[in-house]
C-alpha cells in the first residue's frame, strides 16, 4: 500500500497548471492535519477520496483562474493523501530500518512516474486531456480506495503486532543509529522544540534541501541552454530518475547502518557535485557524470527531510512534528523554482545559480550536521540523567 501510494504522488502534486498553489496550501493544512493521522485512517480516506473528485473535476476547467482555485482546493487535501501518512505509517510500523522501509516508500515516486507517464500520454492523446484527468481520478479511487480500507492498518497495534524491530530494542541496541532511539529516545513535543534553536538551524537547513532540490526543474532546460536537442535532455532526464530509486534505497540503508552523519553526508556530498558538474555540461561526458552524483543526490529531497526528523526528534510525536517541518520544505521548494529561473534570466546564464547552489548546499550539510550532534549528545545524557545541553550551551 505504501509503495502503491507513492506511484500515484507525481499523479497528485507532480508537474501542475498552479505548483505554486500546489505547495502552499499542503503546507498549511499538513501542519495542522497532522496530528490527526495517527488516529484515524480515515482521515487518509477523505483526502484521497477528494484529491481523485477534485483531479478529475480539472476536466471541466476552461480558464487559468478556474485551474488556480481548483488547485487551492485540492492542495487542502494533498499532503493528507500522498507524502504525509505514509510517512506516518511507516513511523507507526517500524523501529527498526525505518530509513530503508521510507526510501523503498519514496522510490514508489520514480517509478510511478516511470509507469505512468506513457500511460497519461496514451490518454491524452487518445482520448484528449479533459477524458485524461477524469481516467486518472477514476484510477486513484479504484486503486487507492481499497487498499485503505480493507489493507491499511495505522499501528502494527491494529494487528495485534508490535513494530518491527521492537523485540530487540531496535534502534536503542543499535550501534550504528544514534544513541537513544527506540526504547528510551528523546521525544520532545512541538512546542517543546519550538523554542531550542537547535530545531530552527534544522529547520533552516530541511528548508535549504527543498529549496536546493528546485533544480530539478531546470537540468532539462539547462542540457537544451548548452546546446543538446529536447531529446537528449529528456534522455538524460530518464537517466538519472532511473538511477534515483536505487539510489534512495542505498541512502535509506546508509541512515539506517551508519547513522545520521552518514546520511547527511553521503546525499549532501552528492548533491553539492551535482551543480558543480552542471557548471561543465558543454563537455558530453560530464554530463553523465552529472546524472549519476544528481540521481543519488535527488534523494535528498524525499529521503533526508523525513529520516531525520524521526532519527532526531524521536517517533512518538512524529507526524505533529514532521507537519511543521513540511511547512518549511514545501515553501522551500516552491521559492527555488522561480528563484533559480530569476537568476537565469539576470544573468542569462544558468551558472551563477548553479555557484549559489553548491555553497547554498554546503551550509545546508553544517546545519543538518550540528542539529544531529545536538540530537546525539541529548539522547547521551539521558541516558546517564545528565540536563541536555541547549542549542546555545545552556542546559534545559
Amino acid at each position: 500500500m505504501l509503495f502503491l501510494g507513492r506511484m500515484l504522488v507525481p499523479v497528485i502534486t507532480g508537474p501542475d497548471l498552479a505548483p505554486a498553489f500546489n505547495n502552499v496550501t499542503p503546507a498549511l493544512t499538513g501542519a495542522l492535519a497532522a496530528p490527526y493521522f495517527m488516529k484515524n485512517k480515515k482521515i487518509y480516506l477523505i483526502n484521497i477520496i477528494f484529491v481523485s473528485i477534485l483531479f478529475g473535476a480539472s476536466a471541466f476547467c476552461r480558464t487559468l483562474p478556474q485551474f488556480y482555485t481548483l488547485a487551492v482546493v485540492r492542495g487542502i487535501f494533498a499532503t493528507g493523501a500522498t507524502m504525509l501518512p505514509v510517512l506516518i505509517l511507516i513511523t507507526n510500523w517500524f523501529q527498526k530500518k525505518r530509513a530503508l522501509a521510507i526510501s523503498i516508500a519514496m522510490a514508489g515516486s520514480v517509478i510511478g512516474g516511470s509507469l505512468l507517464s506513457p500511460v497519461i500520454w496514451g490518454w491524452i492523446e487518445g482520448a484528449g486531456w479533459q477524458k485524461a484527468y477524469i481516467y486518472l481520478g477514476i484510477m486513484m479511487l479504484a486503486v487507492l480506495v481499497p487498499l485503505t480500507l480493507f489493507v491499511v492498518k495505522s499501528r502494527s497495534s491494529d494487528r495485534g503486532l508490535k513494530p518491527y524491530g521492537a523485540e530487540d530494542g531496535a534502534e536503542k541496541t543499535d550501534k550504528n543509529s544514534l544513541p537513544g532511539q527506540g526504547m528510551g529516545e528523546w521525544n520532545p513535543l512541538l512546542s517543546e522544540l519550538r523554542r531550542l534553536p537547535v530545531f530552527w538551524i534544522f529547520i533552516a537547513g530541511a528548508l535549504c534541501v527543498a529549496f536546493v532540490g528546485a533544480i530539478l526543474s531546470h537540468i532539462p532546460s539547462a542540457l537544451m541552454d548548452a546546446g543538446y536537442s529536447p531529446v537528449f535532455a529528456a534522455s538524460v532526464a530518464s537517466l538519472y530518475l532511473a538511477i534515483a530509486i536505487p539510489g534512495k534505497l542505498v541512502l535509506g540503508d546508509v541512515f539506517d547502518r551508519k547513522g545520521a552523519r552518514a546520511g547527511i553526508l553521503v546525499g549532501n556530498i552528492a548533491f553539492i557535485l551535482t551543480p558543480v558538474t552542471l557548471l561543465f555540461i558543454t563537455h558530453k561526458p560530464m554530463v553523465y557524470v552529472m546524472a549519476l552524483v544528481f540521481g543519488l543526490g535527488t534523494c535528498i529531497g524525499t529521503v533526508t527531510n523525513s529520516i531525520l526528523t524521526s532519527k532526531l526528534f524521536g517517533a512518538e510525536h512524529y507526524a505533529e512534528n514532521y507537519g511543521f517541518v513540511s511547512m518549511f520544505t514545501n515553501a522551500g521548494y516552491m521559492l527555488g523554482v522561480p528563484a533559480i529561473e530569476l537568476s537565469y534570466d539576470v544573468t542569462e546564464s544558468y551558472n551563477m545559480a548553479w555557484i549559489l547552489l553548491a555553497l547554498l548546499g554546503v551550509l545546508m550539510t553544517a546545519a543538518l550536521l550540528y542539529a544531529a550532534d545536538y540530537s546525539r549528545r541529548r539522547n547521551e545524557d539521558a541516558a546517564t540523567g545528565i540536563p541536555a545541553p541547549a542549542a546555545d550551551g545552556q542546559a534545559v
